[in-house]
């Protein structure tokens, strides 16, 4: 496949985005939020928040302690779940270097004030390890708590051959809330089934009941073989959650999902809503390999939300991935609603850089979703006609603005389905050629178009000519 870079990208503008353009009317679609306000209200952050550490206890973990030690730093514990049993509001769980065996189930919560905080001691390198099974599916579960942090840790080397395991580095579920997941690195695990079966994350929230206030930043999550699902996920009713400054790379399926209407929720909210997603690099993320999905097309995406709702997207690096940023809904009559997607630059895509709306008429629709000022260049590198932009099916209130679109090779800019549209807009977009001798193409349907201001003429007044 071709690797080319898009820092040496003509910087002359495709000839039909000149003065002389026809005027394309605005739609009286109204973006659901200005481009300086996100979703994710951080008023009870914990990455905000300070401790008096003179009041906090403190439990020493170590490969030379015992689970019958007093937890001292003199007298260290053996394991992490007998630092879990024994952390209550107020703990610092401080771990040495070395491998630990993971599952390790938390029993207890913090306070906003007095936290629980599993981290390691200065400067040491923790793994944590293990054999997954049916019962114990997870490194790091957490049910129905709150106020944990964990930072700094290594995830690795948790793999399983069976089918009904999903391994998973770190898992949350239940009624969770006031979660901080920073700064740990999960790497090298998944699951090892050769048959669309497999499934394995690195880090996942499953809302089966109210979750919320979730933090996941500045975290690793790296070269896992994934199988059906996705390195990071949120899935089910979560809401007001941040995804923020992560690596993401060289998975075997989606990178960051947010998701909907999978049953997973025993609520009626089962969507994660009101999240960021912001300043991520997510790159190399494709099932090309992946016998979950062998013979498929390529169809991973760096950025993928699924049904959810109010979801801010911005200032991401993502390349390389199958499909850059998508915004779907695979359910039938489900909408993913109020998305908007900023200043993300987004190249190399195997398939599509960015993707909107359902991938044939049997799935779900999109409404109110906000395309603006991102970078779009050298996608559709598979040469399958997904170009910078895909417009799939059932598309409800579309504003795609202020971007900047660099062809790949294949010529191809925006590939939109015909079909019922709902409102959509285009203002003030860029087209760019990928070197001066190259053309470009739109396509509508069945039809294809030479220049930006016939193809927008046609999606949005239906005047094709």
């Amino acid at each position: 496949m071709e690797d080319s870079s898009a820092s040496n990208l003509p910087a002359t503008s495709e000839p039909t985005t000149v003065s002389n353009k026809p005027s394309v009317p605005t739609t009286s679609y109204e973006p659901p939020i200005s481009s300086s306000q996100a979703f994710y209200d951080n008023s009870l952050a914990l990455d905000n928040s300070q401790f008096d550490n003179s009041t906090r206890q403190h439990i020493y973990v170590a490969t030379t302690g015992s689970d019958t030690a007093s937890g001292s730093a003199s007298s260290p514990i053996l394991t992490l779940q007998r630092a879990a049993d024994l952390a209550t509001a107020g703990t610092t769980v401080h771990i040495a270097a070395g491998s630990y065996k993971g599952p390790v189930y938390i029993k207890n919560s913090g306070t906003l004030a007095k936290p629980i905080i599993f981290q390691p001691m200065q400067a040491a390198k923790i793994i944590i390890t293990g054999t997954p099974s049916e019962a114990d599916e997870h490194l790091f579960h957490i049910e129905n708590q709150a106020y944990v942090i964990i930072r700094g840790l290594e995830f690795t080397n948790f793999w399983t051959n069976n089918e009904q395991i999903t391994p998973t580095a770190i898992y949350v579920t239940g009624s969770s809330h006031n979660l901080l997941i920073e700064n740990n690195y999960i790497h090298d695990l998944g699951t090892r089934v050769n048959n669309d079966k497999g499934n394995a994350h690195g880090i996942a929230i499953y809302g089966t009941q109210p979750i919320k206030d979730i933090q996941i930043n500045n975290n690793r999550v790296e070269n896992l073989s994934l199988g059906r699902s996705e390195a990071v996920v949120i899935n089910g009713d979560v809401t007001n959650f941040e995804v923020n400054h992560n690596q993401v790379n060289n998975n075997n399926n989606i990178g960051i999902d947010i998701i909907g209407f999978e049953g997973t929720a025993k609520t009626d909210n089962d969507y994660a809503r009101r999240g960021d997603i912001i300043g991520n690099t997510v790159t190399h993320n494709s099932i090309s390999g992946n016998p979950g999905y062998e013979g498929e097309d390529p169809s991973a995406g760096g950025i993928y939300v699924d049904g959810g709702k109010q979801v801010f997207i911005q200032n991401n690096t993502v390349a390389n991935n199958d499909v850059g940023i998508e915004v779907a809904s695979e359910n039938f009559q489900k909408l993913t609603e109020d998305v908007w997607v900023e200043s993300n630059t987004v190249t190399n895509s195997t398939y599509a850089g960015l993707a909107v709306g359902g991938y044939d008429e049997q799935r779900g629709g999109v409404r109110q979703i906000t395309l603006v000022n991102n970078t779009v260049a050298n996608n559709d590198l598979g040469k399958q006609q997904g170009g910078q932009l895909l417009m799939q099916f059932n598309i409800q209130k579309l504003a795609i603005k202020d971007n900047t679109f660099t062809s790949s090779p294949s010529g191809y800019m925006i590939i939109a389905n015909q079909l019922d549209r709902g409102e959509v807009s285009f203002q003030n977009n860029r087209y760019l050629p990928h070197n001066s001798h190259s053309s470009l193409i739109w396509v509508l349907g069945n039809k294809e178009f030479n220049s930006s201001s016939a193809f927008e003429n046609c999606a949005v007044l239906q005047q094709c000519k």
